[in-house]
């Protein structure tokens, strides 16, 4: 009789490697190009990568040289969470196959790891997409609202390269398969939203995912009908370029805004980044810190920053002084306040995200690390001895950070 095979360590990370790949759904979609700057022993919560963005050029009409400044721009990275699940388990389970060890053992701990990069990485794309279609509080109810979302990724010169995904909420995925029945006509469409309950992997220029950790974003509100204005003309810069700005408005009523609202500004129109025309739609924003604000001068922390001119432009005008601003959803009254998810439809080079190599430690019973740059996926395990009761205390452990590196290809479908 053959004696059992006990499972290493290199067999243990590699599997659940393997295993946090497949369970991460929006992880998947969005880029992981730049993993490996942070593939180095020892890295910690903190480290910073600056992430080149290309040069963007004007142009000049005539035979007169025109030199322009080349001004390549960066996003940064951070890594901001170590997150592990601590489990154990005893020497009889290294005798399972691996597929029973898995499912046993490693599955259950990194369906939560996936879980929570999954949900950070969708908060941080919710709270930094400024452009937004649909209505607050009502789930939509056909595709259109997600054809229009696309709409401002073509404006907004998004690649239809294969790459864009949307990920909706259970709810909003089911009421969108139901519409498909009856108004859609491609056969292999309609037969997957059919039998699966779910929109098709390329149904209407994009691949669909359902993922449970959706945002559901809770709109602000104010202590009567809200009447917000400019406070100044020709804010923003005219050249160079920056994700993040400021916005100095003056309100007749006492406002409360949260992270993650949106607003146009009346005049100010978004153009698109190549010809610097206008697409015939105010510029969306959205506000990165939160306000609790009196009447008065305030000012508003907002993304993208105003660019008026040069290489950057994405307005058409800065924003006359008295400019009223218009919330997505600002009621009146505490009460009044809606929440809703907040699908989103984008390109994968709108978010990035990173993960780093731990350290693997010494003196332990058994530590392992597994790294997949083509996955972009890092995760480490260690594994110590107690002899009191033949147990095997381990970690599971990534270290991530996510962040905006051209959100303006994003579109939320709020609900």
């Amino acid at each position: 009789m053959p004696s059992n095979q006990i499972l290493t360590i290199s067999d243990i990370t590699q599997e659940a490697l393997a295993v946090l790949s497949n369970e991460t759904v929006f992880a998947r979609g969005i880029n992981r190009e730049y993993d490996n700057k942070f593939a180095v022993d020892g890295a910690k919560i903190g480290a910073t990568l600056n992430i080149r963005r290309p040069a963007r050029f004007q142009g000049t009409v005539g035979p007169a040289l025109n030199v322009e400044g080349f001004e390549e721009t960066y996003s940064p990275l951070t890594l901001t969470t170590q997150f592990h699940i601590d489990t154990q388990f005893n020497s009889v389970d290294l005798t399972l196959s691996m597929s029973d060890f898995s499912a046993r053992v490693l599955r259950p701990a990194i369906s939560q790891i996936a879980t929570k990069i999954d949900y950070d990485m969708l908060q941080i794309a919710t709270n930094n997409t400024a452009n937004l279609v649909g209505t607050p509080g009502t789930l939509p109810a056909s595709i259109l609202p997600f054809l229009t979302a696309q709409a401002y990724l073509d404006a907004e010169a998004a690649p239809r390269d294969g790459d864009r995904s949307c990920y909706t909420d259970p709810f909003t995925n089911v009421t969108l398969a139901s519409s498909l029945f009856t108004y859609f006509n491609p056969q292999a469409q309609v037969s997957e939203a059919f039998r699966k309950g779910m929109m098709g992997k390329d149904s209407g220029g994009m691949s669909w995912l359902m993922d449970q950790n959706v945002a559901q974003h809770t709109y602000g509100f104010a202590s009567a009908a809200p009447t917000v204005t400019v406070n100044g003309a020709n804010q923003g810069i005219t050249t160079g370029w920056s994700q993040f700005g400021t916005l100095n408005i003056t309100t007749a009523q006492n406002i409360t805004l949260n992270v993650g609202d949106t607003f146009t500004i009346a005049g100010v129109y978004g153009v698109n980044p190549q010809n610097r025309q206008s697409y015939g739609k105010l510029r969306n924003f959205v506000v990165t810190a939160a306000v609790n604000a009196g009447t008065g001068a305030q000012t508003l922390s907002i993304s993208p920053n105003i660019i008026s001119s040069g290489q950057f432009q994405n307005v058409n005008a800065a924003p006359a002084a008295g400019a009223a601003l218009t919330f997505a959803s600002l009621p009146v009254g505490a009460a009044n306040q809606v929440t809703g998810p907040q699908s989103l439809v984008i390109h994968k080079n709108a978010f990035t995200l990173g993960m780093a190599d731990l350290i693997v430690p010494e003196g332990v019973a058994f530590a392992g690390r597994a790294s997949d740059k083509m996955a972009g996926m890092s995760i480490r395990v260690v594994k110590q001895y107690t002899i009191n009761n033949d147990s095997l205390p381990t970690r599971l452990d990534v270290l991530y950070g996510g962040a905006p590196l051209y959100p303006e290809l994003s579109c939320r479908v709020t609900g």
